[in-house]
């Protein structure tokens, strides 16, 4: 079995929910269950790129290549021989060079003929773990790219499986995007039942917007359903960018590059992908051009422009790992999917085209990401945000907060960030947390706070699909229920949608309706004694 699961095609004719292919021309790794924490074998941030060196160029230099265009994770190669000796080989040269490699091994093909629960099949899976979980270069298990549904049984069973062998090594699929289905709803349903059957601890999908007849538009809405969805399960979201001209996705400009990484930034995303990293052999149909590396081995432009990306993605991912997400909104103009501005805790007012994504560390310091929505031209945003005693800026060539220049505004400061075309900038607010709703929110009160045993949660102006819904200082879901329009009330006593009490510690409760969002935080001390 070869692993021709690299095979990233976003159009709906060649990746349909419906596609039979071969489970091996979809392998692709990754990622198992989480409840609580991300396993071991996954980085905060990943940067990776699809496709890997293949196995005769698979040499100790070319990973250290790989490794100084700023990757910390190494994927299978194109058509990957799946062979346990070239899978080692590239876990060692990973480990040398400080990254760790998700492996597609060709055992997996005895699946399509025998059963998971199967005598043979269960100690076919006990080899397969024991033959990674111990290297210091493996990060997970790869088992497909762009399965369709009619695979999730035997994805589900090997994902069980696989996690009870090995819970810090997680397997992972990458999913088909939402133009490979009629409707965005269907899309989601597809999704949801993947997690439902799998477990899976990394939700990925692939968003190729740029074609020659016209760009899709559906970029920003993918990056803010793969956040939400990854905020129900309380899991980290990926997401793979264009960087390869071919078929019908045309040629980019290296800020329509920047452009990708910094609305997944927004939208709080735990890990970049670029399609492709080593650029496969010469193919009539596919009309491949250049990835990073030629297939001739030759560096590309796009080596020097990942690199010097992946540097800022590095230091930014690093910081935005340890934050809780809560919304995005755009000015200047609003993408399909995507939520207008309107002044919150966060910001007052805004000038100039930008998506603003809003976090908070578990100290409850807000942050805000600052990406330029242009990707033609460099603009400067001004930002006003309320009751901040200072804003800094993280510097991403030196990884240090720098104080920046501020003028007095009515209720706060004003700011100005200056964006290269699809740049970003990681802003800390320092200064009183304000629980004042945006203009166009549901009111939120949470009392006591601290609290002791029981929270009283009171909600006005709600209109519709209101829900209201209390995050760990991790940005994980603990507690969700929805809210009909007008005013509610809750109670809270710690417990935990998914059975038992939450610890003691600082919580965020976000209320949300079709206009936007309101977050406070939360000190919960624990049951009442």
């Amino acid at each position: 079995m070869t692993s021709g699961a690299l095979l990233l095609l976003a159009t709906a004719s060649l990746a349909a929910p419906d596609d039979r292919r071969p489970l091996e021309t979809r392998m692709v790794g990754g990622a198992s269950a989480i409840q609580v924490r991300l396993a071991r074998g996954i980085p905060a941030f990943a940067r990776f790129g699809w496709v890997s060196p293949p196995a005769e160029s698979t040499t100790a230099a070319r990973i250290v290549e790989l490794a100084g265009s700023g990757m910390n994770l190494a994927l299978p190669a194109w058509q990957d021989s799946g062979r346990v000796a070239d899978n080692l080989a590239r876990l060692d040269f990973a480990a040398a060079s400080g990254m760790r490699a998700l492996v597609y091994d060709g055992r997996f093909e005895r699946f399509l003929d025998v059963s998971v629960e199967s005598p043979e099949g269960q100690a076919l899976l006990d080899s397969i773990a024991a033959t990674y979980r111990d290297h210091p270069g493996f990060a997970g298990y790869y088992l497909g790219d762009e399965p369709p549904a009619s695979e999730f049984a035997l994805l589900g069973a090997l994902h069980r499986a696989l996690r009870a062998r090995d819970p810090d090594h997680p397997a992972w699929n990458n999913l088909l995007p939402p133009y490979a289905f009629a409707t965005r709803d269907a899309w989601v349903a597809y999704v949801r039942a993947y997690l439902d059957t799998t477990g899976a601890a990394v939700l990925c999908d692939d968003e190729y917007d740029f074609l020659t007849s016209g760009d899709r538009g559906e970029f920003v809405a993918n990056a803010a359903t793969l956040a939400e969805l990854a905020r129900e399960r309380g899991i980290p979201f990926w997401s793979i960018v264009l960087v390869i001209q071919h078929l019908q996705y045309r040629a980019l400009t290296d800020a329509e590059l920047s452009w990708q990484a910094s609305m997944l930034l927004a939208y709080g995303a735990r890990g970049v992908g670029f399609f492709t990293y080593w650029t496969p052999a010469p193919d009539a149909f596919f009309q491949w051009q250049e990835g990073l590396v030629r297939w001739d081995g030759t560096r590309s432009h796009w080596y020097a422009t990942v690199r010097d990306l992946n540097a800022k993605l590095a230091v930014a991912g690093g910081a935005l790992s340890r934050l809780t997400w809560f919304v995005t909104r755009h000015s200047g103009s609003v993408p399909a999917g995507a939520a207008a501005f309107a002044p919150d805790a966060w910001a007052l007012a805004v000038r100039g085209r930008a998506a603003l994504g809003e976090f908070a560390d578990s100290a409850g310091t807000r942050y805000l990401l600052v990406a330029n929505a242009d990707s033609s031209s460099a603009r400067t945003i001004a930002l006003t945000v309320p009751n901040a005693g200072a804003v800094d800026a993280l510097d991403l060539a030196l990884d240090q907060w720098n104080s920046l220049t501020t003028t007095p505004a009515p209720s706060g400061v004003t700011v100005d960030v200056a964006l290269g075309p699809g740049e970003f900038a990681l802003l800390r607010l320092r200064g009183a947390w304000s629980a004042a709703p945006a203009a166009a929110s549901p009111r939120l009160a949470a009392s006591p706070n601290p609290a002791t045993g029981e929270v009283a949660l009171v909600l006005g102006d709600v209109r519709d699909q209101g829900r209201i819904e209390i995050l760990d200082a991790g940005g994980r879901r603990v507690w969700s229920r929805a809210v009909a329009p007008g005013s509610a009330a809750f109670r809270w006593r710690g417990e935990r949608d998914a059975g038992g009490v939450t610890r003691p510690g600082l919580y965020f409760v976000r209320a949300e309706d079709a206009r936007g969002v309101t977050v406070t935080r939360l000190s919960w001390l624990g049951p009442a004694r």
